[in-house]
């Protein structure tokens, strides 16, 4: 089928759809940082409230909640900062590359970029997702083992 046989139609909607999924995308990876930084901020809170907690008795379980509330926080980090997304496509090059074009060839190769974007960010986004897991199980250990130590202490 050339792009010359596309109904109109179909070209329309599954613009509309792949963009859809696209800026959806956007949105989660938005969540994604959000949580990250809230996690941050939790932590944070955590080692403030666990320095007024420390006993001199129980040094080793307050040195190894430490030890894990700051690897949560290099997780958080790696998925706060993460990597750049891919936004396609650029204004200016698609004003130079496709302003003389047919308009069923633009939206062609507006399909085929917002895939290719979406495919890449994909993995992006399950790498995040994988750093932000990890710091809620070194979360979640961590205070564990500072609930333990306020306890017997």
């Amino acid at each position: 089928m050339t792009e010359d046989t596309y109904p109109p139609k179909t070209l329309e909607l599954i613009y509309n759809e792949v963009k859809d999924a696209l800026n959806t995308q956007f949105q989660s990876m938005e969540g994604l940082n959000t949580k990250a930084s809230v996690i941050i901020g939790f932590v944070g809170v955590i080692i403030g409230i666990s320095l007024q907690l420390y006993s001199q008795s129980n040094s080793y379980l307050f040195g190894s909640c430490m030890t894990l509330f700051i690897i949560s926080i290099f997780f958080s980090f790696s998925a706060y900062k993460g990597k750049r997304y891919r936004k396609n496509p650029a204004p200016r090059a698609l004003t130079v590359k496709y302003l003389r074009e047919d308009d069923k060839t633009v939206k062609k190769q507006l399909i085929d970029n917002f895939i290719e974007s979406f495919e890449d960010n994909k993995t992006k986004i399950e790498e995040k997702v994988k750093y932000i897991n990890y710091c809620l199980i070194f979360l979640v250990v961590g205070l564990i083992v500072l609930t333990l130590g306020v306890i017997l202490g």
